[in-house]
């Protein structure tokens, strides 16, 4: 079980409001772009999204943006934890029951995990598989430049 550095409900917090946001974005239009929320030093639960100077932006483009704004308030110490949900197709080696899903990155300082739940949209609705969580290494919750490959 990893210690955590902060509450692990704030966690638990930013991965349930990125899920119903990210469902309810599905079940409405089919898709949505990255968004993310994170955890003050308040220790308040705060929407963010990113707005890129592109009418229709990539995801991947959108997601480095929310990224880097993240980490970036983490090491000024604004942000405890940070979340960012992305519309994806799951990697075929996790095994999922839909191909597509919505990717969370959930992180705090020693904490870092990707959190996909599968989807498939249907003509009675949306169907939604179990979570498959993946430990993956820190983007976000990190100090100056000590992420992996710099």
């Amino acid at each position: 079980m990893p210690e955590f550095a902060i509450d692990p409900h704030k966690l638990e917090e930013l991965l349930n409001y990125c899920i119903g946001f990210a469902k309810q974005m599905i079940e409405s239009h089919g898709a949505f772009h990255p968004f993310g929320a994170v955890i003050t030093s308040a220790g308040t639960l705060t929407a963010v999204g990113a707005d890129i100077g592109e009418e229709y932006p990539h995801g991947a483009a959108v997601f480095q943006f929310l990224q880097g704004a993240m980490r970036g308030r983490f090491q000024k110490r604004e942000i405890i934890a940070a979340s960012i949900a992305t519309d994806v197709n799951i990697p075929p080696q996790y095994e999922p029951v839909y191909p597509d899903g919505v990717r969370v990155l959930l992180e705090c300082e020693g904490f870092s995990r990707f959190i996909y739940l599968p989807y498939r949209i249907s003509n009675s609705g949306v169907e939604y598989g179990e979570f498959i969580p993946v430990d993956v290494p820190p983007s976000i919750c990190v100090w100056r430049d000590d992420r992996p490959g710099r």
